[in-house]
């Protein structure tokens, strides 16, 4: 399987480009100029890279519009299952692109602090985009539908808990805990932990399980007075869409909260859920 690697920064990824051979023939041969097509010649750009869908769509046949979004009925995706790899452009008719490639899906390597993208090989993807005739019209609308790299564009698009582990100092927005004290429990701590009485298992992703994805979802949250955890961060992901699973999992957890000086407190918690490799339903 072969395996493409970018850091996690502010809008970056590895762009793979194609190298083509010339043939040689033995007598030299008039050609005619190839035509110019500038829908096929902007859609090519798009061959070989680090793609993401930005509307994180699910599904193996997309057809965009001429800004950029997604037509008809969609699923969302967590983005980390949200990658593709363009592999073919060809124009079908006057007004019609199409993009041919594969799905892709992201795996977080802890020891690396990096992201990896797996080609889901038999997941075959057509994208159709149109061409109305103006070349920079097409450019901003393939920008619309793709991702170059985990931009930030891109991050800002994710849920809240994947925006406060691309920018960790991000600040939350108002909510019930707004101007209450956050108590730690760190050893030494006064304040007595909050203890989990009602525990939700996270669901496992069928592209998980196909490529046999294990380790550990690291949350951060706050369990608030009331035992609800609220304001839920990924600290270490894992990728596969088995993230988001995690967060679903927690946000249904229940708390005996904790408690200082005999009152409930709103305190800061660190959530491990592990994921084995599990067999495929059959």
């Amino acid at each position: 399987m072969r395996r493409w690697r970018f850091a996690i920064a502010w809008g970056i990824g590895t762009i793979l480009g194609l190298a083509a051979g010339a043939q040689q023939t033995a007598t030299p041969v008039e050609r005619s100029a190839p035509a110019v097509d500038p829908a096929l010649d902007a859609a090519a750009e798009y061959v070989g890279r680090a793609l993401f869908l930005r509307c994180f769509c699910s599904g193996d046949t997309l057809t965009f519009d001429e800004q950029g979004k997604p037509l008809g009925t969609v699923k969302p995706e967590d983005w980390t299952l949200a990658g593709v790899n363009v592999l073919k452009v060809e124009r079908k008719g006057p007004g019609v692109v199409e993009m041919d490639g594969v799905r892709i899906a992201i795996r977080f390597v802890p020891e690396r602090r990096e992201f990896e993208r797996h080609p889901q090989n038999d997941e075959k993807m057509r994208i159709t985009v149109p061409y109305t005739g103006d070349t920079k019209q097409m450019e901003r609308m393939l920008d619309a539908v793709f991702a170059t790299g985990i931009d930030v564009r891109l991050q800002r698009a994710t849920p809240e808990y994947w925006r406060h582990f691309f920018d960790p100092k991000l600040a939350w927005a108002e909510d019930e805990l707004t101007g209450q004290t956050i108590y730690s429990t760190a050893p030494g701590s006064a304040v007595t932990p909050p203890n989990a009485t009602h525990k939700a298992e996270p669901g496992y992703t069928a592209f998980a399980q196909k490529d046999h994805v294990k380790g550990t979802v690291q949350l951060r949250a706050v369990v608030d007075a009331q035992g609800a955890a609220r304001r839920i961060a990924i600290v270490q992901p894992l990728g596969y869409g088995l993230d988001s699973k995690a967060v679903e999992a927690l946000t249904k957890f229940r708390f005996a909260p904790a408690t200082s000086e005999g009152k409930p407190v709103a305190s800061s918690v660190v959530v491990n859920q592990e994921y084995v490799v599990v067999p495929m339903p059959q």
